[in-house]
């Protein structure tokens, strides 16, 4: 009897065998199917998205604390990240061939490049309703005139290609432009007082901060003039490669979007604007003129 029930078992069990090791197969293969499909979806939405940044008009000196609080600020929304540049040759070596991503800039620096990277502007920076700004060279109230001021250095928290073109067009002797010495500084106020210490004959700055000047320091202020105007130029531009401009509303909205908020506010505000808006046609025979 108990052969029997062992025969018994035994049968039962390479039936069972053989019935069920084909449907398990199937299924593993089945589950394989559906894993490979998903896995390119799964890679593409976890792709993320850089948006990078150099200014040539602006010294940042925290990159480390601007760099947490805009990845902290984007992880919300997707798969984005801010990387920062301290220098203009590292940064256009590293958006080189890039096409999934977005760039922020200055105008200045945007027209120089916009042909080479196949780039379009979608939003344009603004500081206290303004689109736009305009570079003063100011000096202390003891020199006379432009004379004194191109004897040099000239002080500036812009980067020295940027400060030249702009002393080109405020000099009228361009060689002197081209060969002033010019004090590299940190931020404009930085720059303003070097004047005022007599570091530097003269202050390339925004018009911006040098009535922020009045505010902060009058006393310092009362010791300065301004000696020539700049002409105006656009705020920092948002930028992004044409072929990706479709793709990149997205997170270009988010950007806008981001004054909206305190968190957004406080990281805008580290690039020295207050909002962001669209920008138009006009915006673009301007950076392309």
């Amino acid at each position: 009897m108990t052969n029997i029930l062992h025969r018994s078992v035994t049968l039962r069990d390479t039936w069972l065998g053989k019935l069920e090791k084909p449907a398990l197969l199937q299924c593993f293969f089945f589950c394989c199917a559906i894993l490979s499909c998903l896995a390119p979806a799964a890679s593409e939405a976890s792709e993320k998205i850089t948006i990078y940044f150099y200014s040539s008009e602006t010294n940042i000196n925290n990159f480390k604390s601007l760099k947490i609080g805009f990845d902290s600020y984007l992880s919300k929304f997707g798969p984005y990240e801010f990387q920062p540049f301290s220098d203009r040759e590292t940064f256009e070596q590293h958006i080189r061939n890039k096409e999934k991503c977005l760039l922020i800039l200055s105008s200045w620096h945007y027209s120089k490049i916009y042909k080479t990277y196949a780039l379009a502007p979608s939003l344009i920076g603004m500081r206290n309703g303004k689109d736009y700004q305009k570079r003063i060279l100011v000096t202390s109230t003891k020199f006379a005139d432009m004379k004194h001021t191109e004897k040099g250095p000239v002080a500036s928290a812009s980067n020295i290609p940027h400060t030249r073109s702009v002393l080109k067009e405020m000099f009228e002797n361009k060689a002197v432009a081209e060969s002033v010495m010019i004090l590299k500084v940190p931020k404009d106020v930085d720059a303003l007082m070097s004047v005022g210490f007599d570091m530097s004959k003269a202050a390339l700055i925004t018009e911006n901060a040098f009535n922020n000047l009045k505010m902060l320091d009058p006393e310092l202020h009362g010791k300065m003039k301004m000696l020539v105007e700049g002409k105006e130029s656009l705020l920092q531009v948002l930028a992004v490669p044409q072929a990706f401009q479709n793709e990149a509303n997205a997170l270009i909205q988010i950007i806008k979007k981001m004054p909206d908020d305190s968190d957004g506010m406080n990281i805008i505000k580290m690039f020295d604007l207050d909002s962001w808006k669209k920008a138009d046609s006009s915006d673009n025979s301007k950076l392309e003129g």
